[in-house]
């Protein structure tokens, strides 16, 4: 029974530090749809963001939060034109671990 034990464990370590070395996929799709989705397809594939503004001439800024490996925050500003269109997204600073 140690045997399996020591077994489970280190299969565990080796999976846990496979995960959290790894890009995280979530985050290079998002970043390779920033112009060419529309709104209503970002918030299907990513859900709603944390934040958003509309601006004076009619188009929007979005910002949203993702945890990626080692419970790290990453925050992205997207912006649209008027046609809901995103255009092209910024690092930007996470306010959950705020």
């Amino acid at each position: 029974m140690t045997r399996r034990r020591k077994w489970y464990s280190f299969v565990s370590c080796c999976l846990v530090t496979l995960l959290l070395s790894c890009s995280h996929p979530r985050m290079d799709e998002f970043e390779a749809s920033i112009g060419q989705i529309v709104q209503d397809d970002l918030i299907r594939r990513f859900g709603y963001p944390q934040r958003f503004k509309k601006l004076p001439t009619g188009s929007e800024v979005w910002d949203y939060e993702f945890l990626a490996g080692n419970s790290r925050c990453v925050g992205y500003r997207v912006f649209f034109d008027q046609d809901r269109r995103s255009q092209r997204w910024e690092p930007q600073s996470c306010r959950i671990n705020q």
